[in-house]
């Protein structure tokens, strides 16, 4: 559903050409207002209530509730004026249809990714997405919708027209193929959409731990006259302003935001009875090209979305990758061959190697350093913060400081594989990772040995992982839970919560057929787009595309793949979700 000032853009742009393609069309037809309202009719929409509209629709006008109601549900974008007695051509009916089957986001999908192209019969290229949708799903539009866009709607057009939504309320499926040298991305929707009760306006998902920070934002917009409150979702505390009955009045509060605030419109009471559902899959040949890891920064601390990343790797294609809290990765990590954070017990990692080969399997890690030539001590984590007593490592890969020390630890610089300074945590100014090296952190009876040990003493960092063939491995990330093993279903819950497995979310799946891997992303929370699926559920989707070994990753607003420069599935309410890190290809 179009928000924000692009949308709006888009929107005038697309009113502008359509009304062109009216003023050109020639035979007497249908008005746009009856159109309009067949479609509502033949979808058994909802004629919701409100004084927002266009302005030269009324009640007194013909078909005005119809019109009215579709603008309030966002199928028409939400500019001024409708003009509802100019007479409608197909490709505008066409896109009306699809926009009331809610189909909105797959247009915006395929306009960002295909290179359209007018065809003769002069259909503007913002209507293009729409007349391949129908196009190509089952059932088909009516031929004559088809081949003559440009031709005004007639009675029996019409006819066929309402005909063909009343037979997509029984079942519809649109699926499209698309490819690149590298790679195959299938885009799929099933089942028509259905408007949701209400509208919230987004302004920000805010970690569970900064309750306040929420609150804050939460009384800031108050005092501004909006009527925000804030959500407690199962993953964050949502700053929210609404709820509205009306997409437009969401649509207006949203315009009228501070500047520097960034919102989205998104669904509040989704239809769980909603048909809706889409996911996308894209492929590629695992001994033709590897994956590779990416962080979101070379200073720990940050975290961008998706997209971001992409650019900068200058990815051809990239995924989401496993869970995380705050900005920190939960669970294994390997980049290079090198294990930047250590695994999370009892959760499925995947692995693999320059030739394709691909490891999957509950991870554990040895790691420890030598000292000398005999002393040797059992390192607790990477990257992360030792316990009384204990031992950790920084690597450069976490940044170029390390933060959150304990102010009793001591801090041992190992440069070149020796021990080249020393000094205590509370008076350090600075915790530098060395570039060429590593930060060794020791607290309790680790720092009293570490203390007495002299500048230039060799240290080794000795790290295993087990099963031994994850060792193997030059990438892998730590996900769950495991969902198919050689075709067969696993149904363990790796810790997770019902709630987590057996609801409805945004997913992302990661799968092999034993040549192919495959990721895959089911948008979710959105009864216009897609429902989201149960952990069950997206089994089936896996088995659907012939996936043997299948693994589920981080999902909810954290979902989404990126493929020739663009998201090509919708993020829950628009926006996407920052991440510590991505699995992307070159």
């Amino acid at each position: 559903m179009l928000s924000g000032r692009k949308g709006k853009a888009r929107s005038i742009i697309l009113l502008v050409f359509c009304l062109v393609l009216l003023q050109t069309s020639t035979a007497a037809a249908i008005s746009r207002g009856e159109v309009v309202y067949e479609i509502m009719s033949a979808l058994d929409l909802p004629l919701l209530q409100g004084d927002s509209g266009f302005v030269d629709v009324s009640k007194l006008t013909l078909h005005g509730e119809s019109i009215q109601a579709a603008k309030a549900l966002g199928i028409l974008p939400p500019f001024e004026h409708f003009h509802p007695t100019l007479e409608a051509a197909n490709a505008e009916a066409v896109m009306f249809a699809v926009r009331a089957l809610g189909l909105f986001n797959e247009a915006e999908i395929l306009s960002s990714i295909c290179e359209f192209e007018g065809d003769k019969s002069g259909v503007p290229l913002h209507l293009m997405p729409y007349m391949a949708i129908a196009s190509e799903m089952t059932p088909k539009a009516p031929d004559e919708f088809l081949s003559n866009p440009r031709d005004n709607v007639t009675h029996s057009g019409l006819n066929s027209l309402v005909a063909w939504l009343k037979n997509c309320k029984n079942g519809l499926t649109f699926e499209k193929t698309l490819r690149d040298d590298i790679v195959a991305v299938t885009m799929h929707r099933e089942g028509i959409g259905r408007p949701p009760k209400l509208w919230l306006v987004l302004i920000d998902e805010i970690p569970l731990n900064a309750e306040a920070k929420a609150r804050d934002l939460a009384n800031y917009l108050k005092n501004l006259g909006f009527p925000a409150f804030v959500v407690r979702q199962e993953w964050a505390f949502q700053v929210t302003i609404g709820p509205f009955a009306n997409y437009i009045k969401a649509y207006e509060v949203l315009t009228s935001l501070p500047k520097h605030l960034t919102a989205s419109i998104v669904p509040y009471g989704a239809a769980e009875e909603s048909p809706a559902l889409f996911w996308v899959a894209l492929a590629f040949d695992a001994a033709r090209v590897t994956p590779k890891i990416a962080l979101s920064s070379t200073e720990y601390g940050t975290s961008k979305p998706l997209s971001e990343m992409a650019r900068e790797e200058n990815a051809r294609a990239a995924v989401n990758g496993g869970y995380f809290s705050g900005v920190k990765p939960i669970g294994l990590v390997m980049m290079d061959g090198k294990v930047v954070y250590t695994p999370y017990s009892g959760r499925t990692a995947i692995g693999w190697d320059d030739s394709g080969k691909i490891f999957i399997g509950q991870v554990r890690a040895k790691v420890k350093v030598k000292v000398g030539t005999s002393a040797e001590f059992h390192v607790e984590g990477v990257n992360v913060a030792p316990t009384y007593h204990g031992i950790t490592i920084y690597t450069p890969e976490f940044g170029p400081e390390a933060r959150g020390l304990q102010s009793d630890a001591l801090e041992v610089m190992v440069r070149g594989g020796k021990i080249t300074w020393k000094q205590g945590a509370a008076t350090a100014a600075h915790h530098y990772i060395p570039r060429d090296g590593f930060l060794l952190v020791a607290r309790g009876n680790s720092r009293q040995f570490f203390a007495n040990v002299v500048l230039g003493t060799d240290v080794e960092v000795i790290s295993t992982l087990e099963p031994q063939e994850f060792n193997h491995a030059k990438w892998a990330f730590q996900a769950g839970p495991l969902l198919l093993t050689n075709g067969m279903d696993v149904n363990v819950s790796e810790g997770f919560k019902p709630s987590f497995t057996d609801k409805r979310h945004p997913r992302t799946l990661w799968g092999s057929d034993g040549s192919k891997v495959y990721w895959v992303v089911v948008d979710g929370r959105d009864p216009w787009h897609s429902r989201g699926v149960t952990l069950h559920e997206l089994r089936s989707v896996a088995k659907r595309l012939g996936i043997k070994d299948a693994v589920n990753l981080d999902g909810g607003g954290s979902s989404g793949l990126w493929w020739k420069g663009a998201l090509i599935n919708h993020s829950p309410g628009g926006r996407e979700r920052p991440l510590p890190y991505i699995i992307y290809l070159d």
